[in-house]
């Protein structure tokens, strides 16, 4: 049996184009990949085949999980995958659908990990590499940043707190607050949000140099060195992340470590701290040891007290010897003459950083209040030997040197004579962080406590309490300043005060006796400690704030980053922050009717059929309109005189879902669809005029009206930010209230709701709904479509026989009956190829796979029926596209399923790397013949033809194993894009 594997996911070969994924642990079924050879290699080139493994953990699910040939990444659910879930025992889930991606400005700062931080947009060439930093209520993690996307200009609103922070965002970008992840669109001046102050240091990539090499261990025993190589520690270099793990564990043994016997290295703190140090020590391949605890009674100058102490160890003597290389003295450090090490000094300041605040978060105090309203002066001292102070003194001086390079300024280092009990004299030597607002604030997010989440937690509450100080101190400023100006214009003092509401004596201070130094904040401003007090404080640092203000700001290029953590949030900007179908008309015309006339022919369609992100639509609809629609679908159109009854005879289940239940689809969602009924959108949506260039079975394209050299209309868009904004309100409220059974999968995105269930039945109902208005959506631009062909061409649509062929939905999950095996207990378990099964009825659920129900099948329109379904397979603009008949074998391998298009090949941000859209359109002009109208040129390289895999291919595998047979293929004439 032939296998493959791809990042440690494992597929045997079944038969030719068929691949499994075997059932193992808690996958519920087997998961299948139908491709060629070429095929899998790019579907394995991705997370598309994880994310088909994940599917299998859905409850209910039956047969196999299915990935078609043109399958790649998407979030949770690969798109062209298909998956059946018990429609009686199992769930439905909105990820396995399709959802929308919310978006930042590419100026907005994401956390990483080691605490960096950079902007957004430039993550695009590097994010595969990168992990961000993640806040899960508890801690703060690095995760894997597993997708960037980039959609375009976007309205975006800045959101400022309080505390003066600021970020840009979309107005469907979640933003965490007290009760869960929140729309910006949802928010209110006066709303809390989390912010999490810290954020670190502009990255900077390493000068890449060997720290530590073989020869720095040549006089110690082999073993070591075996031990270091086998954990890739050796040679050590500074671009490794076990050397960024390392400056931070050695950073802190130089404040609260030492070494003991047998190679034993100890580490002392709290629990909390200890714990982030043992995960740092297992990350570079060392086996820390329990954490111990012990009692202790304690004397400081006649006062007895008990406490417990901890610690933990790592008994490894290659380990121990790295430290001691890496600058941890052996002997006693306050005679030891340790300093900086040497190294230090070539690293970037994020690396140093790392250094020095772990030194930090054993030795420096935690901010507190001096006075009321003032923070004591942040401190670290040493003890060292008269001998060893110019080496404490050179330690401290490139403290203060690194510090003051990224911009926090410290005091004089200090010294002071000890009394001590060992044989020499000894010097106390201090350094402290100038105790200015706007320093302690650079300080405590720059650099802060790392190894302490106590202290860090307290630097974020300083951080908050300083910025509202500065903010109150700012505000009393220009009332200030205002004061003197009116009493300079004859105003009252008492008038002043009151307009102000603020005390007589400031503003007499104010107009008449001047001020040395900036004005104090009020009487009423709290202290420290009082606010504190009042601050709520995750344990992972994140505080709660409020918002002081939403304002539009503009449309911009936006863009965001999809994270492999569980919490699925990152930090941006220190705010905690969290992502269709086709129908084909016939003509009359031929290739012939079009030539010399397609570029008056793609202006008018550009020019009358709405595209691009926003809103706009051929109807511009009020409420009742989209409730209609949401209810009735096409035969809304019918009766309005956007469709005829033939229309309806030709689409997916007469272009009308009675399942459907308006009042489940949101308010906000259908406010975002009522402007935009009769609208392409963006992205891949498109609509093109098109030429039959092959017919493959003359009996089934007689049926379907198809012909050499005939002109027909590919028309590619969906239920527009309706139906984004619905399965976005869906995933919400399934994460909230079906957690339990989000805990139970591999991946959030996968949210589901158990089958019978009210949310399982809500997201149905909207969900029907939703397809009912994508139907009318595309409904409305062939009508318009039809209009514009009158014009140009000087005759009635009618006479032309511009009839729809069939309209086919994308993107979704269906109530269908399926034969099914089932196991003693009766629970569906095989596939469509169990032998002896029986009929159930199923959620089917399809992102990006098409309907290819076989002939008979009583589903199929009546003029169908004995040839099968039509299938509409598009390509890219540069290689045409096909029209198949659901296969005899659909119903046996893929629950009446086929592929849905090519399927990308490349990123959206890669291809306009890769593409010039301006060229790609003359090249399709000059050579294919093929004219194309969009937006902007970006759009044009997003959709290039190198973009999507070989439509052919995918084609030969659907017709190969009988799932979707070939009938004719089209190519391009014209096309407008989004």
């Amino acid at each position: 049996m032939t296998t493959r594997e791809f990042d440690g996911v494992r597929l045997e070969r079944v038969r030719e184009f068929v691949w499994e994924i075997p059932r193992e642990g808690d996958m519920r079924v087997p998961a299948r990949v139908l491709a060629s050879e070429a095929l899998l290699e790019q579907i394995g080139d991705d997370k598309t085949l994880q994310q088909l493994k994940n599917a299998t953990h859905l409850p209910g699910m039956t047969g196999q999980a299915i990935c078609m040939p043109d399958g790649h990444q998407g979030y949770g659910f690969p798109v062209g995958g298909v998956g059946a879930t018990d429609a009686d025992h199992g769930c439905i889930s909105p990820g396995a659908v399709g959802y929308d991606i919310n978006c930042l400005p590419g100026d907005t700062d994401v956390r990483l990990s080691f605490g960096r931080r950079l902007p957004l947009e430039t993550l695009r060439d590097r994010f595969e590499n990168e992990e961000a930093a993640v806040a899960t209520g508890e801690e703060v993690l690095s995760s894997d940043i597993r997708l960037f996307t980039e959609s375009g200009e976007k309205p975006v609103y800045e959101l400022e707190t309080a505390t003066g922070r600021q970020i840009e965002a979309t107005g469907d970008h979640q933003f965490e607050t007290p009760d869960g992840m929140v729309r910006v669109e949802d928010l209110s001046p006066s709303d809390t949000v989390y912010t999490h102050p810290f954020g670190g240091l502009e990255h900077e990539d390493p000068e890449a140099f060997t720290v530590l090499s073989e020869a720095d261990f040549a006089d110690e025993n082999p073993q070591i060195r075996r031990v270091l190589k086998d954990r890739g520690l050796l040679p050590l270099r500074s671009t490794d992340d076990e050397f960024n793990r390392l400056l931070k564990i050695i950073g802190f043994l130089l404040g609260d470590g030492s070494y003991g016997g047998e190679g034993q290295t100890w580490f002392y703190g709290d629990p909390e701290e200890l714990e982030e140090i043992r995960d740092d020590v297992r990350a570079i391949g060392f086996t820390p040891s329990k954490i111990y605890e012990r009692d202790r009674s304690h004397d400081i100058d006649g006062n007895t007290f008990d406490r417990t102490a901890y610690s933990f160890k790592t008994t490894s003597r290659a380990l121990r010897r790295v430290f001691v290389e890496l600058g941890v003295p052996e002997g006693p450090k306050v005679s030891s003459g340790f300093s900086t090490p040497e190294y230090l000094g070539q690293l970037t300041d994020w690396q140093r950083a790392l250094f020095y605040s772990a030194y930090f978060g054993a030795e420096m105090n935690a901010p507190a209040a001096q006075h009321d309203k003032t923070l004591y002066c942040p401190k670290v001292s040493q003890t060292r030997t008269v001998d060893t102070e110019a080496a404490g003194r050179a330690f401290f001086e490139d403290m203060a040197a690194f510090l003051d390079g990224i911009g926090i300024e410290t005091n004089e280092i200090e010294a002071f004579e000890t009394d001590s009990n060992s044989s020499e004299p000894t010097v106390r030597l201090r350094l402290g962080i100038k105790n200015g607002s706007e320093n302690l604030i650079r300080f405590f997010s720059r650099v802060g406590y790392r190894y302490h989440p106590e202290k860090q937690r307290q630097a974020m509450v300083a951080i908050q309490y300083l910025r509202a100080k500065e903010r109150e101190i700012s505000r009393r400023e220009a009332i200030a300043a205002e004061a003197k100006a009116l009493a300079d214009g004859g105003t009252d003092v008492s008038e002043i005060a009151e307009r102000f509401g603020i005390n007589d004596r400031f503003v007499e201070r104010s107009v008449w006796s001047g001020r040395d130094s900036r004005p104090r904040p009020g009487g009423d401003f709290p202290g420290f400690d009082e606010f504190r007090a009042e601050t709520d404080v995750r344990p992972d640092g994140a505080v709660a704030t409020k918002l002081e203000a939403i304002r539009d700001a503009g449309t911009k290029p936006v863009y965001d980053i999809g994270v492999t953590h569980d919490a699925h949030t990152f930090l941006a900007n220190g705010f905690v922050v969290s992502n269709c179908g086709v129908r084909m008309m016939k003509t009359n015309l031929t290739y012939a009717d079009i030539q010399g006339r397609e570029e008056e022919l793609v202006e008018a369609l550009f020019a009358n059929v709405p595209t691009g992100l926003g809103g706009g639509g051929v109807v511009q609809g009020d409420m009742d309109t989209v409730e209609a629609v949401l209810d009735r679908g096409v035969d809304w159109a019918v009766e309005e005189g956007w469709a005829v009854p033939a229309d309806l005879e030709h689409c997916e289940d007469e272009g009308r879902r009675p399942d459907a239940d308006p009042s489940a689809v949101s308010k906000k969602a259908k406010d975002r669809g009522k402007n935009q009924l009769g609208s392409l959108g963006s992205g891949n949506h498109f609509l093109e005029v098109q030429r039959v260039t092959d017919i493959y079975r003359d009996d089934v394209a007689d049926a379907y009206g198809l012909e050499p050299d005939q002109i027909v209309v590919l028309i590619h868009c969906g239920s527009r930010g309706l139906g984004h904004q619905t399965c976005t309100d869906y995933l919400r409220r399934i994460e909230k209230r079906h957690g339990d059974l989000l805990a139970t999968l591999p991946d959030k995105e996968l949210a589901a709701a158990p089958a019978g269930s009210e949310l399982a039945e809500e997201y149905y109902g909207a969900m029907c709904a939703c397809i009912n208005f994508a139907w009318v959506n595309r409904q409305l631009v062939m009508h318009r479509t039809r209009q514009v062909f009158e014009r140009v061409f000087d005759r009635s649509w009618e006479s032309m026989e511009m009839d729809l062929l069939y309209d086919v939905a994308h993107n979704i999950a269906k109530k269908e009956t399926h034969t099914v095996g089932v196991d003693p207990q009766g629970r569906p378990v095989g596939g469509g190829e169990a032998a002896d099964g029986e009929d159930r009825e199923l959620f089917v659920h399809r992102k990006g796979a098409t309907r290819a129900f076989p002939a008979g099948h009583p589903e199929v329109p009546a003029a169908y029926r004995d040839v099968g379904q039509p299938i509409i397979i598009p390509g890219s603009m540069g290689a045409g596209s096909y029209v198949l008949r659901g296969g005899e074998e659909s119903m046996n391998l893929t629950f009446g399923s086929t592929a849905h298009g090519a399927g990308r090949l490349m990123s959206r941000t890669q291809a306009k790397q890769e593409f010039w859209g301006e060229t790609v359109q003359e090249e399709l002009r000059e050579q294919e013949h093929v004219y194309v109208k969009a937006q902007s040129g970006a759009t044009v390289a997003e959709e290039a033809p190198g973009v999507y895999k070989d439509v052919d291919e995918v084609v030969r595998v659907s017709d190969a194993l009988g799932i979707g047979d070939r009938v004719a293929r089209t190519y391009p004439v014209c096309n407008i894009k989004g």
